[in-house]
């Protein structure tokens, strides 16, 4: 794969994260040659117009290429079909079965965090796919870290923690989670994308409407 991109080499199950030198992943001609680039068919990845909800869908090849409502996160048995996210600071996180027969992407944001998506697309592994969360992988992509989020003390009351200077760890809370529900092979990455050596799209930072994919093959 590009140099360009960011990979975690302890989650097993192929994925990337585009950096800032990709370009505008929300910009279509853009991310469909950099898929090009890659040799992935844009009418095999799936993408949504997220919302900050707590909406998993279970998807299929008949949504491939397409950009779905309302939803911030999908989940799927079928081999072929890539599952995308559009981040700039946001949490992407990806699971997996360790048989590799069920994959999901999720946007997770402090919203989605608080709205439970992590515990929805577990719930879904189970009873849509038999899949228990034994049986799950997670990594945790590139997403603006605790050194660079200062948040408001509300955020201690939302996720019922102790906040560390002001700082939102959304990595932290999301393994916490993860564990909870027996998930423990959970891999994050080191990325920050708002102190990354400018390697990232950082809404925080200033503001833009450009957002890198995670995704998710």
């Amino acid at each position: 794969m590009s140099a360009n991109i960011v990979v975690c080499r302890s989650f097993k199950f192929p994925h990337f994260t585009t950096t800032k030198s990709c370009g505008d992943m929300k910009d279509a001609p853009v991310r469909n040659a950099f898929l090009a680039s890659l040799k992935i068919n844009p009418v095999d990845l799936v993408l949504a117009k997220q919302i900050h909800s707590n909406t998993v869908k279970i998807v299929s090849k008949k949504d491939g290429g397409k950009f779905l409502d309302g939803c911030d996160g999908f989940i799927t048995d079928e081999k072929n079909l890539a599952l995308g996210i559009f981040t700039a600071d946001c949490m992407p996180v990806m699971l997996c079965s360790k048989d590799g027969r069920v994959k999901a992407a999720l946007h997770c944001g402090w919203k989605g965090l608080a709205c439970a998506i992590l515990e929805k697309a577990v719930g879904i592994f189970k009873t849509d796919f038999g899949a228990d969360a034994k049986t799950l992988c997670a990594y945790i992509a590139p997403h603006i870290k605790e050194c660079c989020y200062e948040t408001g003390g509300e955020f201690e009351d939302i996720f019922n923690i102790k906040l560390k200077n002001s700082k939102l760890n959304m990595a932290e809370i999301a393994c916490v989670k993860l564990n909870k529900m027996g998930v423990k092979n959970i891999a994050v990455s080191i990325d920050c994308t708002f102190c990354g050596g400018d390697k990232f799209f950082s809404y925080r930072k200033n503001k833009t409407d450009k957002r890198q994919l995670t995704v998710l093959l």
